[in-house]
Order: structure tokens, then sequence, then C-alpha cells
């Protein structure tokens, strides 16, 4: 289930680098699934009112009737994922060699009688782009330039394999900045904040970027899923040659540096190596957020996130980064998201550890107060 997801979504993510294409005289009405002589076909304004609703129409259930409850969930979120972009970001980004190298491989899943593949792919992914809601799953759907989307599931499943999707390891390892995708996302906001100064910046990992750029004007978020320090340090050093300004930035890592079994020490150099990067930034403000922890059953799993225990020991060593910087860390903002040493299964998703959109919510009041300091 996990590679129809990154079928779906990487269709989407990785065409971040697309530019201005015709407007397509077409709208694809049916998404199919091809497997040698199966076919499975699904009405694309099914899965509209399936991530606005949740509401399953008879074809969608036999669809999903293939699935696991965890499986269901992890769809349902691919269609959640709304991006908003911007247009001449994304016209700088189609220039580079690794944004047609992914635009090339992503072609290779989707079946077509002619070889028009990749400016389909194009027209679709601008004209999604530019939707009231942003790039989505569905609007790239719905922007499709023909009544029906071919998905070549034994050559698809190779996209997750060439973004590295899907880590292999368990623990997995940060090798983030070797693979395309995240290339390809710190190579978009390079282009889409080059020069210019912000009020906030947002650095982090998946939960911190699951908020989008949700802090007012002013604010840009770049966070990215799977960060630890590792990867950080990596992204600030992209960053800083384009020259932007950060006048106050908060740093949300640790849960993946627990994950990945970072060293205490290892993870101290890096976070203080993070710190004095942002503050080439312009920064006159950094605030330190603790690492988050998990729901108790997802601690326990391995696949999924660091133990709970292994996240307090990164919180302690955070804290004494941030003494030794005279820089806060703040600990008491965020932890009404958490009760008893773990993240509230009320306020998690449905992995365990990530934030639901009351959790989400709460989060965003958080940094905002943080910030506003």
């Amino acid at each position: 289930m996990k590679c129809l997801r990154y079928v779906l979504l990487g269709l989407c993510i990785c065409l971040l680098s697309l530019t201005m294409a015709a407007t397509p005289c077409y709208a694809a009405k049916q998404v199919i699934f091809r497997y040698g002589l199966f076919e499975q076909s699904l009405p694309v304004a099914d899965l509209r009112k399936y991530a606005d609703t949740q509401q399953v129409s008879s074809d969608l259930r036999s669809f999903l009737n293939f699935f696991n409850r965890e499986q269901v969930h992890e769809f349902h979120q691919a269609l959640q994922v709304k991006m908003s972009l911007e247009l001449a970001a994304l016209d700088k980004v189609l220039n580079t060699e690794r944004a047609k190298e992914i635009l090339s491989g992503v072609s290779q899943g989707i079946a077509r009688r002619d070889k028009a593949g990749v400016q389909a792919l194009s027209a679709a992914v601008i004209q999604g782009a530019n939707s009231q809601d942003g790039l989505s799953v569905v609007s790239f759907l719905e922007a499709y330039p023909s009544e029906r989307l071919v998905i070549n599931v034994p050559a698809a499943l190779n996209i997750g394999a060439m973004l590295n999707l899907s880590p292999t390891e368990t623990p997995p390892k940060d090798n983030l900045s070797s693979t395309p995708l995240w290339q390809l996302e710190v190579e978009y906001q390079k282009f889409a904040t080059q020069g210019k100064q912000f009020s906030a910046c947002l650095f982090g990992d998946s939960v911190t970027a699951e908020l989008g750029n949700k802090l007012g004007n002013g604010t840009f978020n770049f966070a990215l899923d799977g960060l630890s320090g590792i990867s950080l340090v990596e992204q600030l050093r992209l960053l800083i040659p384009t020259k932007i300004r950060c006048e106050k930035a908060a740093i949300a890592i640790g849960g993946n540096d627990a994950w990945y079994g970072l060293s205490n020490e290892f993870f101290a150099n890096k976070l203080q190596e993070s710190i004095s990067l942002v503050r080439s930034l312009g920064s006159r403000q950094i605030f330190l957020i603790p690492a988050f922890y998990s729901t108790p059953a997802a601690s326990l799993d391995p696949t999924i996130s660091a133990t709970n225990p292994s996240v307090d020991k990164i919180n302690v060593v955070m804290n004494q980064v941030a003494i030794k910087n005279n820089i806060p860390f703040e600990l008491q903002e965020v932890q009404s998201l958490n009760q008893n040493g773990a993240l509230k299964d009320n306020l998690s998703s449905e992995d365990g550890a990530h934030l639901n959109n009351e959790g989400i919510n709460i989060y965003r009041q958080a940094l905002l107060k943080i910030l506003s300091q």
C-alpha cells in the first residue's frame, strides 16, 4: 500500500520542477491502476469526495477492501497533502538537471499511447498548483489533460525506489542529502526565498513540515520530512549562499536524531553547528523546540519512531546546548501535546508519530506565541 501512496504522492511532490504549459482541453475523469491484465478503475470525483468528506463510493470501497486499516489511513492522508507553491520558483527549478531526471523517471509510470507523457504531467502539475487549494494528488488528477490517467503499476513502483521514499533499514539512516527528492525540495526552497527577508523561519522535521506556511505573512517553513541534525546542517549550507535573512528562527529537530541512533555528543555538535549557521542568516533570536514524542504504542515500534526514553535523552542534550548558547528551550510551550512522557493519543495521527489536525493547531498556536517574544 505504501508503494501506491508513493506512486500517487510522488506524481505531485516530485514534479515541483514544472512550469507553465498549455491549458489542458480535458480533465481526468478516471484514474486506472494497471498491473498486467488486471485493471482497477476509480472515478476522480470519488477521490475528491473521499478526500474532502471521507465518504466512500461503491467503486472506491471495492478498491479499499484490498488494504488494511492502516493502509487505508495512509491513502487518505496522501490525499490530504496540499502544497502552496510559487510559480516563479517552479520555473527556475525546471531548468535544473535534477528536476529533468526526476520528471523523466516519473513519466515512466504513466501509460500513454503517444509520447506526450512529460507534457501532460507538466500541464497537470501547473494547473493543479493554480487550483484554490494548491497542488495535491486530487488537484493533479483533476487537471491531467486526458479523460483517463493510466498508472502502469510495475513501472510506477520504481518511482519510490528512485526517490528513496521508503526506508529499507530499521532504524533508518539520515541519507537525505543524497536523495533526489530532498535535493529538489531544497532547490525549490532556494529559488523561493533567494534574497528575501523573513520575520521568522522554521527549521524542522516532518511534524513541523505539516504546518505548511501557515504562520502568517513574512514567515517561511523550511521543515522537511526525515530531517535530523545531519541533514539540517546540509540544508543550511545550501541556503546560506542565497542570502536569505531570518529575523527570528525556530529549530525543531531531535526526534529523528533519536530514531537514527545518533550519539549525544554527535547530536550536540550538529545542533551547535546548526545554531551557528542560522545565526549567519541574521537571526537575532533563535528558539529550540524540543524533540517530539510519539504515542506509547508507536514508541515501541522501531519502524515508526524512536522510543520515548531516547527522545527524553535527546531533549536533555538540547537543553544543555540551549543553556550553552543562552537561547530558549521552549519545553513548556509544547507540553500540552504530551502526557506522561508520550504524545497524547487524541492529538496523534494514525501512525502515532505525527499530529492530527487538532494537534497541529495546538502546535501552531504554540509557535506563534514563541515567535511573538
